[in-house]
């Protein structure tokens, strides 16, 4: 039993006016929107529409929402799936829907409240001049942000490679709200059999920005550096067991509303069948308990690489 959704349902008629595009954002068809949340409030925020060639992007931004929650990282303070009646939106924006949206007549759409604060990849496309300088304070600004560390085990569990300048919203006193998790999970368009090696690397390790700031953070330790960054990330890695059983009831209540009854056929006689939604709760309740693949994941990374790399 959910004792308070998180992930709020909004009716097609709670969408009161859109107010503008997004100038920036690949995976989806974004705009800002006036929002009627359920509390009759309307509220500036974001709406994401995704395309017919992403059906699990929805899925993975309420993965990504509920689990950051969880967390207590900082996120948008509110989100929902808004209902939205084909005859509402323009033409142009129909025709990049799933058949099905298309003949059903309506889409689900990934909603969340703005946070007001600044994207600084729209900030450097608006001015390509100042990106060294930009992405100098980006990292900056982020390698002293309390929750580095946490980001680095977050985007490892739930496999997102997409974590960037535009995804991390920034604000005046140097802090960050985390946004758009549709191509966690192995991206948009994923498979169960996929999910089934729980084990399996983050691929973004092979570049991570934010696991490097968060050794460079420990440079001062000398020897220890090492020692001190796996530290703090085995203590933030501790407490996502914790959030999954805090917020599984939810998970596995909307998967059931977005994945349905779809059955996965094994070819195995013992076990002929089982239920999709399954294999996602499996996949993330694994990697959670996963200290130990973590730790060796972060540890291949910092070993590789010539600047981070352990003294023996």
């Amino acid at each position: 039993m959910i004792e308070q959704q998180i992930i709020k349902y909004l009716s097609s008629s709670n969408y009161m006016e859109y107010l503008r595009g997004a100038t920036d954002g690949v995976s989806g068809t974004t705009h800002l929107a006036s929002i009627k949340w359920d509390d009759g409030v309307e509220r500036d925020s974001w709406v994401k529409i995704y395309a017919g060639n992403k059906p699990r992007s929805l899925i993975n931004e309420m993965i990504g929402f509920l689990l950051g929650q969880a967390l207590n990282l900082p996120m948008p303070p509110r989100a929902a799936f808004l209902l939205l009646e084909n005859k509402i939106l323009n033409s142009n924006l129909v025709n990049t829907l799933s058949e099905v949206d298309r003949y059903r007549g309506f889409t689900f759409a990934w909603v969340t409240e703005d946070v007001k604060g600044e994207n600084l990849r729209i900030e450097i496309e608006n001015n390509p001049s100042t990106m060294s300088v930009m992405i100098e304070y980006f990292k900056s600004c982020m390698k002293d942000w309390e929750y580095l560390s946490s980001l680095v085990a977050f985007d490892d569990w739930i496999l997102n490679t997409d974590r960037n300048m535009g995804n991390t919203i920034h604000f005046p006193d140097k802090t960050f709200s985390l946004i758009d998790h549709g191509e966690c999970m192995h991206g948009g368009d994923w498979k169960e059999s996929q999910l089934i090696n729980y084990d399996c690397h983050h691929l973004g390790f092979a570049n991570n920005l934010h696991l490097k700031l968060l050794h460079d953070k420990y440079t001062s330790a000398g020897l220890f550096q090492f020692e001190q960054t796996m530290s703090e990330l085995e203590s933030v890695k501790l407490k996502h067991l914790k959030a999954f059983q805090k917020v599984e009831s939810e998970l596995s209540l909307h998967l059931h509303d977005l994945i349905g009854d779809e059955i996965i056929e094994t070819g195995i006689e013992e076990i002929p069948s089982y239920p999709a939604s399954e294999t996602v709760l499996n996949f993330l309740k694994y990697r959670a308990k996963g200290l130990k693949k973590f730790s060796e994941r972060c540890d291949t990374f910092l070993s590789s690489h010539p600047l981070v790399r352990p003294l023996s």
